[in-house]
């Protein structure tokens, strides 16, 4: 098939049909947790993808984290109503994680509901008194980890076939190919092992593609962006594969209605992302390459108003500073266990990520001194998920920033704090 350098996806699917699926396995929707977004489910719908379920059954379902308005139940109501009418299918398989347990029961309690969902996985979630339904006849598979610090009250669902998981975090529980291979078998009814990896894509593109929305309540973004490849060595754009006159992969471009974007990309590329944003701060989003097709990478940006934007208020923005984010996608960073830092300075330590703080998305800056303390930065104390470190990177356009996780490395430009944020993302 001709493969064509840029296209935007304006339904969040692949529009290219695969021809090594399944088409008789029942869709999935996939429901995420409290200020998350679609990504959680990246890794779980490349391995569904690779074992045999085709790519356009798959679905994420985006909502409100921070608020119950517009009514959610509602929401995935329609969106599963609209799955079922898309795919033809009669039912779906639901599968919810952390706060989204509570949103897939609360839509299960009704009949109407229920009678659209063959079998519902609950991850992460509270202990429920019974199975899903309104008389707990969804047939329910319940995923818990012992060392999640986030759910403290999970454990055993009478009337749910339960797994009990240990060593792996609030996120891990989600996204772990030991919970994969649960979901697949559920799902399937059969009693081979899936393949439990990413299977990569073949020949020289990859579809990668997502949404842009503002973080917490996931509202789309329509704002203009432009994409240029790097290398992760030296944190430099690639100008031979440019785009003329932009220097860039795409040349300027604009998020569709809903926030989707897409595009083919060539393989093992790094990517950068500059969103301008209408209404905020310019955004330096980097990511690592896919092994596999992807339309479940997220742009967020920081609202105007709200909870969130009272939170992140204090990210500086002046041409002394680089102001960095860094996000692992689908763990979290704990002390004793992961191995994140910046240059020499080490990010995964007690004070910065214990495991009850189950840190995903890491704030790097200077508290306003000037100096590197590596203290946490006050403003993320009391916010699960989010943490901060105070220290200084000087910003200078000749000079790169080394940050390190787990074995892998990625080497960054140091932008000025007013050009905008810059976010390192970690498959």
């Amino acid at each position: 098939m001709k493969r064509i350098l840029f296209l935007l996806f304006f339904s969040g699917q692949t529009v290219v049909a695969q021809t090594d699926c399944n088409p008789k396995f029942l869709p999935i929707v996939f429901v995420h947790g409290f200020l998350a977004s679609g990504d959680t489910w990246s890794s779980q719908v490349q391995r569904f993808s690779s074992n045999g379920f085709c790519e356009d059954r798959l679905f994420v379902f985006d909502w409100n984290t921070i608020g119950r308005k517009p009514n959610p139940d509602s929401l995935l109501d329609v969106f599963i109503r609209g799955v079922l009418a898309k795919t033809k299918a009669l039912q779906v398989n639901l599968v919810g994680h952390s706060a989204g347990t509570g949103l897939c029961y609360g839509y299960l309690k009704d009949s109407a509901h229920a009678s659209q969902v063959a079998h519902y996985v609950n991850i992460a979630g509270f202990k429920m008194k019974t199975a899903a339904g309104p008389s707990g006849q969804v047939p329910t598979m319940n995923i818990y980890s012992v060392d999640d610090k986030v759910i403290r009250g999970g454990g055993e669902i009478p009337g749910a076939e339960n797994i009990r998981q240990t060593g792996k975090d609030h996120l891990q529980t989600a996204s772990c190919e030991e919970t994969f291979a649960a979901m697949f078998s559920f799902f399937t009814g059969s009693k081979q092992n899936p393949i439990p990896g990413i299977v990569p894509s073949t020949g020289p593109f990859v579809r990668v593609g997502g949404r842009a929305v503002q973080l917490g309540d996931n509202q789309p973004l329509t704002d203009s962006f432009i994409v240029y490849l790097f290398d992760p060595k030296t944190g430099k754009r690639d100008f031979i594969k440019r785009n003329a006159p932009t220097g860039s992969y795409t040349g300027w471009n604009r998020f569709a209605a809903d926030g989707t974007w897409g595009f083919d990309l060539v393989r093992d590329a790094y990517m950068e992302f500059e969103v301008h944003p209408e209404n905020g701060r310019t955004l330096f989003y980097y990511f690592e390459p896919p092994v596999r097709d992807d339309l479940n990478r997220y742009l967020r940006a920081i609202p105007q108003s709200g909870l969130i934007a009272k939170m992140l208020g204090n990210i500086p923005g002046d041409e002394q500073q680089t102001a960095l984010v860094i996000f692992t996608s689908s763990q979290a960073v704990i002390a004793g266990r992961d191995t994140l830092a910046i240059d020499e300075v080490p990010l995964s330590v007690q004070a910065i990520a214990p495991a009850d703080k189950t840190a995903i998305a890491v704030f790097v800056f200077d508290d306003g001194d000037g100096q590197t303390s590596g203290n946490p930065l006050a403003g993320y104390k009391a916010t699960p998920f989010l943490t901060g470190s105070d220290v200084f990177i000087k910003a200078d356009d000749k000079k790169s920033m080394r940050i390190f996780f787990n074995g892998r490395t990625m080497v960054l430009p140091k932008r000025k704090s007013k050009d905008g944020i810059m976010i390192a993302v970690f498959n």
